[in-house]
């Protein structure tokens, strides 16, 4: 079946024979480890990253490239026994497939994206990971996922910029796709918007590695992971969408408990209204031609952001962004999510800013 990229089918598989016109061989897969430039850091108010010391080294053999991602979806839909179908949105600016899987078959529609900013590597593994986890477990947890929720899985949003392990899209324009929901200048936004108007998810979560060395406000400890659990400021939402995105921080806050010195912050706050989340929470913005979509589609959305590539083992950094991504999926299946006081999320201190590369 050919891979359809426009008004993309819900369950569109990927075939062999379109694997193969890819060119993907097993010896393609390793890229040869150079050195990236460091990245200097972001206004403290600007989600992504990564925050590189100046004498670091990345080597990006140790992390997925787009090669590995389109082997490794395949692996996953072959071997999920019908669990997992493996579609794509339509094509980069260099002509790259956008890749997403759906597992599940619930009421609810969850989208789960990573690497949004191609420079932040470790989020397309962990989308992986969450992946083999629902397309093959059969423990209590995977089940009930499967079974309350229909989860769309975008390990890698950017992949040229992914391969150019730059933040931003190539071409046509050098754009921070997760500042393109307003004016849709890239084919990579029109595709996805397209894929979010046809799945309309109720629940979102984006993946992504901070800018900064921050440290938890009024103490000494290093922040290893921050949870954005507003795009927007508040006022622009629906009552339910802020409740609702509280509930989702909540629930990660409670997973991160036990993994050890993580010293959890919130995201400063932000009011960013062309991301991605932001758009599909407040409708109102479309491609060219095509009909806004209102705010009612999207029930709520957070972002995670995990310190530093190479700061941490890339097992450290996959982990902290897997572990409390399952927990809010399972509690969005069994319908806990909802029910989630939000006292530990009111309490949790912000960040505060440092330069890369301090601590």
């Amino acid at each position: 079946m050919a891979v359809r990229r426009t008004r993309p089918a819900r369950r569109a598989d990927l075939t062999v024979g379109w694997l193969r016109r890819l060119g993907i061989i097993a010896a393609s897969l390793a890229l040869v480890g150079f050195g990236v430039a460091p990245a200097g850091a972001d206004p403290a108010h600007t989600p992504g990253g990564p925050c590189l010391q100046d004498d670091q080294t990345v080597e990006l053999s140790s992390v997925a490239g787009y090669e590995d991602v389109v082997t490794q979806l395949h692996r996953i839909e072959q071997s999920s026994a019908g669990r997992v179908t493996v579609a794509s949105a339509g094509l980069s600016g260099e002509g790259r497939e956008l890749l997403y899987a759906t597992v599940g078959d619930g009421p609810t529609t969850f989208w789960l994206q990573a690497r949004i900013h191609g420079n932040e590597l470790h989020s397309t593994e962990a989308a992986l990971q969450v992946l083999r986890t629902l397309a093959s477990s059969g423990s209590p947890a995977a089940r009930t996922i499967r079974d309350g929720l229909t989860v769309v899985v975008i390990p890698m949003y950017n992949p040229d910029g992914a391969t150019a392990n730059i933040r931003q899209s190539t071409t046509p324009t050098r754009t921070d796709l997760n500042r393109d929901w307003e004016n849709f200048v890239q084919p990579e936004s029109v595709a996805f918007w397209h894929l979010f108007d046809q799945l309309r998810p109720e629940l979102g979560l984006d993946l992504h590695h901070m800018s900064s060395a921050p440290r938890v406000a009024g103490t000494d400890d290093l922040n290893q992971f921050q949870i954005g659990a507003r795009t927007v400021d508040p006022s622009r939402l629906t009552a339910d969408q802020w409740l609702v995105g509280r509930q989702m921080a909540e629930t990660t806050i409670d997973a991160l408990a036990g993994q050890g010195q993580t010293h959890l912050a919130r995201y400063p706050d932000i009011d960013i209204t062309n991301a991605v989340l932001s758009r599909m929470l407040l409708g109102g913005d479309a491609p060219t031609g095509e009909t806004p979509l209102g705010a009612d589609v999207m029930r709520g959305a957070i972002f995670y952001e995990v310190r530093s590539v190479g700061q941490k083992s890339n097992g450290y950094l996959e982990e902290i962004f897997r572990v409390p991504t399952m927990a809010v999926l399972e509690a969005a299946a069994d319908g806990s999510l909802f029910t989630q006081d939000t006292a530990a999320y009111a309490a949790l201190p912000y960040a505060t800013g440092g330069p890369c590369g301090q601590g």
